[in-house]
């Protein structure tokens, strides 16, 4: 029988030989015979999955519609197939357990090349290293962001990237995971490019490079002398952490500035923001942990933790600092609860600190209203920070006891104060170093807890003198309890300003060697003492 118009599949007054739910076509009449068998399947996380890359083609071009695959997927009920998803690929799948493709591989890379010769052609977003291998001819690149890498890849899908005469081959590298300390040290403001004022007349791009040239490779030295100014752009972002923090404690470079500048290789993220996304706009995504749960429980995509759904005021800002103080000088007089990380100002006299507890945050806020604090004499003003989440793996971890306190037992002579430091400031920046030589046993307090996490999954792994020692988290003192003070009595760590309960009411260093001396006989069984603590 002849159909009453094209566009129809079947006539409506001819009966179906069987039923259309039989039938998977007729149940989709607009799904491909490819959709069952399309890798890219997500059902309804296809579109969280694309999520990350926050349309670029509306920002790109300010059309007032979302991404077309995005649409399409929607429209299909998540059988049209998905653009090239780096984090599904990855990861077998899921992109809240995949780890993130960041880095691209570069064929045809000669030894004789000039890495800025690749480097000046990107523009996407912020480079974590640039790593080349003279014995197979390539190199790899590998950015902050999974995003920044993608579209990078996609860039030079419709055009060719020569350097010279070569023409660099562009593929895809194996899935990398950021160490914890480094994300918090670009969370931090850390890029590869360092930036030096205050420079002189005797100040040359050979003498900059002499100098910093221990720290790692380097991409190019570049001298603005009427500015008396200097960037030093590194191939890594490690190598910057290294010369920021050698040359900030270095007398020779005590009188200039040293810094983290802009990286050239972010200019276009930065103009076209809604594009190419914040470096971490997408992190929850990519550095969610793997959790331990039944994906067909319907409990599966239940928050863990609900208290931190959503950004809470759990930061304070402390200000009108005494110039001569410390972060030690800080930690010293904040009690009440465990601190997510402390971020200290020197030469703006203010300082940022975060607690694990949105409670802890009001209690101490409420503290400093009524009784206030004192810093060398100096009293300081307390508000109120950003509203801000931890990260899922911080809590996690916080939930089994990490702190930012690391306990090391075992020690002997040789290992000292400053060798404690300098080892173990490659993790992150380090509040104080206390020594039990009695106990054989030390504590490193880190200003933020991902570092002293990464300390300790990695110490061991990264130095073989630390093989054989207990590490461990200790507690930190800052969860101490408040003590009772006298009536008229303000919390200070100046010990003229109060003779008499300055030494109960604040712990100076030695004072918090003798709280970690005690947590060291309990260093084994920490989870159950950070417990108490919480």
């Amino acid at each position: 029988m002849k159909r009453s118009n094209d566009a129809q599949q079947q006539d409506d007054n001819k009966k179906p030989r069987y039923s259309n739910c039989s039938d998977v076509y007729a149940q989709y009449g607009m799904m491909p015979q490819y959709g069952q068998m399309n890798p890219f399947v997500q059902g309804s996380a296809a579109t969280a999955a694309y999520g990350a890359f926050v349309q670029p083609n509306a920002a790109m071009y300010t059309m007032g519609y979302s991404n077309p695959q995005a649409m399409m997927a929607s429209q299909y009920g998540g059988v049209y197939p998905q653009a090239f998803n780096p984090n599904v690929v990855g990861g077998g799948g899921s992109a809240s357990q995949a780890e993130p493709l960041r880095s691209i591989y570069l064929g045809n890379f000669s030894p004789s090349m000039d890495p800025h010769d690749v480097l000046k052609h990107v523009h996407t977003g912020l480079v974590d290293s640039f790593r080349t291998m003279a014995e197979k001819s390539c190199a790899f690149l590998t950015f902050v962001e999974p995003a920044a890498a993608q579209m990078f890849y996609q860039e030079f899908l419709t055009k060719k990237l020569i350097v010279g005469e070569t023409e660099i081959k562009i593929g895809w590298g194996k899935p990398t995971k950021m160490p914890p300390a480094r994300k918090q040290q670009i969370q931090a403001g850390a890029t590869r490019n360092v930036y030096l004022g205050r420079l002189t007349e005797a100040d040359t791009e050979e003498t900059i490079q002499a100098a910093v040239s221990e720290y790692g490779p380097i991409e190019q030295v570049k001298l603005l002398r009427e500015k008396n100014i200097a960037f030093v752009h590194f191939l890594n972002i490690a190598a910057a952490t290294k010369c920021v923090t050698a040359l900030a404690a270095d007398e020779a470079w005590k009188n200039k500035k040293v810094n983290y500048g802009k990286d050239h290789c972010a200019d276009m993220a930065e103009q076209f923001p809604a594009a190419y996304g914040h470096p971490y706009a997408n992190m929850p995504v990519s550095y969610t942990p793997q959790i331990a749960l039944d994906p067909y429980n319907p409990s599966f995509h239940a928050n863990v933790f609900p208290s931190n759904d959503f950004p809470a005021q759990r930061t304070l800002y402390f200000g009108n600092i005494h110039p001569e103080a410390t972060c030690e000088d800080l930690c010293n007089i904040i009690r009440g609860g465990l601190l997510y990380q402390i971020r200290y100002f020197p030469e703006k006299h203010i300082a940022f600190v975060t607690f694990m507890d949105p409670d802890t945050a009001m209690t101490v806020h409420t503290h400093a209203s009524t009784t206030g604090f004192v810093i060398k004499g100096r009293k300081a003003r307390v508000g109120w920070g950003k509203p801000s989440q931890i990260p899922a793996y911080v809590l996690m971890a916080f939930h089994n006891g990490a702190t930012r306190n690391v306990y090391l037992g075992g020690i002997d002579d040789k290992f000292s104060a400053e060798k404690l430091r300098t080892d173990l400031s490659q993790f992150g920046e380090i509040e104080l170093v206390n020594l039990c030589q009695e106990k054989n046993c030390a504590f490193v307090n880190f200003k933020c807890m991902t570092s002293a996490i990464a300390a300790v999954q990695g110490l061991k792994k990264s130095n073989a003198e630390y093989a054989d020692l207990k590490i461990n988290y200790g507690k930190d003192r800052c969860s101490n309890p408040w003590k009772v003070l006298k009536k008229g009595k303000t919390a200070s760590n100046n010990p003229t300003a109060t003779k008499k309960t300055g030494k109960e009411d604040n712990e100076a260093p030695h004072n918090a060697t003798t709280d970690n001396s005690k947590q060291g006989e309990q260093a084994n069984d920490n989870t159950n003492t950070n417990g108490a603590a919480k």
